[in-house]
């Protein structure tokens, strides 16, 4: 376990690296100077020149990546083109609106796509596996701002049960935070409930029809423990891959969540930087998402590990 962990972590700081100097490189190579941008309106070229020098885009490249990398390990993303605003506030207070939003959209996708994947599979070709599928299909086919914005008028604008845009921290008050956060949680976590309970519904047909289960049954378990314990346990390897791969998708895909329900979240700060030509901001934001996928995708490698004791073991003899 030590030493496929070991590589683990090796192969993800590679990644990491790799990644970095491809963003690094990336907003190189966009249109647009940002000294241009701080000096105004007809700058002299003196004044440019001298901005270039302050931001330190007179150095060579290697040299500019060199003290971006370290400026990054230090959490210091430099100062905000825009606002001239220290970029680590921005992310700081941007991205628990996201972690927050992700995070119950998960819960949301692991709740309906599970429960909903395994009476699929229990009851197959009856009707809760039509109506199962008929949901899994909706959910995969119908784009999230049409779901929000229809969410908005039933919800808030006829029925009047829950805000329409904004956001309530949990600080301020836990109810409204709940409130603020049931239909953005919903909308951007219908996408993915759909594909667990498909996948959930896969896995657990195959796994029902094998000798194990029907040795089971045969014991005389109950239905039950046959389904949820024996049943429900090895199908979950691929789902539990598809719910961690997918929390980050989740928060690099909230940008059109966070739109429509006017949420300051860290999609909104990825686009906004865009469209200012923000570079500082562009690298961090960008940065930080690759963080966290990675992260993430080392995290569900050790619970994968845990779950199935083959994999470390074949990792180890490697």
């Amino acid at each position: 376990m030590g030493r496929y962990l070991l590589g683990r972590l090796l192969q993800s700081v590679v990644t990491l690296g790799l990644v970095s100097v491809a963003i690094f490189a990336g907003t190189r190579a966009m249109p647009g100077d940002p000294a241009l941008l701080l000096a105004g309106e007809d700058p002299s070229p003196e004044t440019v020149a001298s901005i270039r020098a302050e931001l330190g885009l007179d150095q060579p490249l290697p040299v500019q990546y060199l003290v971006w990398v370290w400026r990054m390990l230090r959490f210091d993303f430099g100062e905000s083109v825009r606002t001239g605003l220290p970029v680590s506030d921005a992310v700081l207070t941007r991205l628990p609106v996201t972690l927050e939003l992700a995070l119950l959209s998960l819960l949301v996708a692991a709740v309906i796509g599970i429960l909903g994947g395994v009476i699929a599979a229990s009851r197959q070709g009856r009707p809760a596996d039509w109506i199962a599928n008929t949901f899994a299909l909706l959910g995969l086919s119908v784009p999230n701002f049409w779901l929000g914005l229809m969410g908005v008028l039933l919800f808030a604008v006829v029925l009047g049960w829950l805000p329409a845009s904004g956001y309530v921290p949990v600080g301020e008050s836990l109810g409204g935070n709940l409130a603020s956060m049931v239909m953005p949680a919903l909308v951007l976590g219908s996408g993915l409930a759909a594909v667990v309970m498909r996948q959930t519904r896969s896995s657990m047909i195959e796994v029902l029809g094998s000798d194990y289960i029907r040795t089971a049954w045969a014991k005389g378990l109950s239905p039950a423990r046959v389904v949820l314990v024996h049943g429900l346990r090895n199908s979950m390897i691929t789902v539990l891959t598809i719910l961690g791969l997918q929390l980050g998708a989740l928060i690099s895909g909230a940008v059109v969540t966070e739109q429509i329900f006017v949420l300051a979240g860290f999609g909104n700060l990825m686009v906004e930087s865009v469209f200012t030509r923000d570079f500082p901001v562009i690298q961090a934001t960008v940065m930080v998402t690759a963080v966290g996928y990675i992260l993430v995708n080392l995290a569900v490698d050790v619970c994968y590990s845990l779950i199935d004791p083959r994999i470390r073991v074949r990792g180890g003899a490697r």
